[in-house]
């Protein structure tokens, strides 16, 4: 994954690299509805953080690539 570390060894992720899920649903044109279905599954990889949902680029583009 692309991005420096931080003093604790972390990959500090970017603002390109972290994805909304209206940017996945543009990326895979898909509804924004069926990205959040695909996250709640584990069908797309993402983490929650609150209500919100989040998604890494480089995670998403490898399932592209399969």
């Amino acid at each position: 994954m692309a991005g420096s570390r931080d003093q604790g060894g972390r990959v500090a992720l970017t603002r390109d690299e972290v994805m909304t899920a209206s940017e996945v649903a543009e990326l895979l044109h898909l509804p924004v509805s069926t990205v959040y279905y695909l996250a709640r599954r584990g069908e797309l990889p993402a983490s929650r953080l609150g209500r919100a949902w989040r998604f890494l680029r480089p995670r998403i583009e490898r399932l592209l690539e399969e």
